[in-house]
This record gives structure tokens, C-alpha cells and sequence, in this order.
């Protein structure tokens, strides 16, 4: 599991690499991601955990974790919570609902703005996020970005009125 996840990120990263060098971009210093964390069993837990240590471990992304308690998994679970005012809003928001516990939603959401309105970084983020956490969550979720549902759309609506994400 830790080889995949490491040539996962490097593949991830000689493509991200390759596509600023193509654009002549400069590097950002580093995307903004919170994980909102609504699973509440062990397993689920460490999956969790593993898979903000390989973001981490990337050094492309700052992680920020936020726990929620919800009753469904299409719950809004920021709902009620506001950002810090220090706080700069997010790049992405990754949502691991809590039927990742029981099978009962194989959607984890990914939620940005749309696809045409990001940088080639941040597409390209998204994409390496999602490969992430395909492989560390495979069997039990999948990851849905904007460009696969309207859920994460609706989402990043919400939460760009409310300075969570920009």
C-alpha cells in the first residue's frame, strides 16, 4: 500500500511539475485543502489519517482537518460552522461521508470550483487528490469532483458564500 501511494505521488508530482514548466508558471507555495471527516469507526479512521500524511508528505498541500457529526451523508457538515476570521478560504474541500462506514455511499466529494475556472495547478491537484484517495479508500468509496455531479457544485456554492472556499 505505502509503494502505490509513493509512485502514485511521484507520478503525481513529475506531472504537476511538468505541466508548470509547460505554462511557465511559477510554484504556488501550496494548496489549501481541508478534510472534513464525518466517518466514525476505526478503520475508517486510519484511512483518514493515512491519507492526509501522504498529502502532506507531498509538500504540495496544506491539510486541515475539520471533524463533523451529521445523521446523513448529504448533510451539509459545515452547516452551523464559520472559519476562522485569520483564516484565508480553501483551494479544495474533501468530504469523507460517513456511509464510508457502512457501504451505504461509495461517494466522497471533492469539492472546488469548476474545472474551467481553476488554474492548471489546481486541476491538476485534483486530480492527484482524487487518485489519493481512490487508493487509499478502494473497495469502500470513490472520489466525485465537480465535473462527475452537481452535489460538490452545490457545495462549493454554500461554502463560497460562506468563506470556507474560494
Amino acid at each position: 500500500m505505502k509503494t502505490r501511494i509513493g509512485i502514485l505521488c511521484l507520478i503525481g508530482g513529475l506531472l504537476l511539475g511538468w505541466s508548470l514548466i509547460a505554462l511557465g508558471q511559477e510554484l504556488p507555495p501550496s494548496i489549501r485543502i481541508l478534510v472534513v471527516d464525518e466517518t466514525k469507526t476505526f478503520t475508517s479512521t486510519m484511512k483518514v489519517a493515512g491519507t492526509i500524511g501522504a498529502l502532506r508528505q507531498m509538500g504540495l498541500f496544506e491539510v486541515a482537518v475539520q471533524l463533523a457529526d451529521v445523521e446523513t451523508d448529504f448533510e451539509d457538515p459545515l452547516a452551523g460552522k464559520t472559519p476562522e476570521s485569520d483564516q484565508d478560504p480553501f483551494d479544495l474541500i474533501l468530504i469523507l461521508p460517513r456511509g464510508l462506514d457502512t457501504k451505504t455511499n461509495v461517494s466522497i466529494w471533492l469539492v472546488s470550483n469548476g474545472f474551467h475556472s481553476l488554474s492548471p495547478f489546481v486541476r491538476g491537484a485534483v486530480e492527484l487528490v482524487s487518485n489519493v484517495v481512490d487508493q487509499v479508500f478502494a473497495g469502500s468509496g470513490q472520489t466525485i469532483d465537480v465535473s462527475e455531479d452537481l452535489w460538490p457544485s452545490f457545495l462549493w456554492a454554500v461554502y463560497v458564500s460562506k468563506g470556507w472556499i474560494q
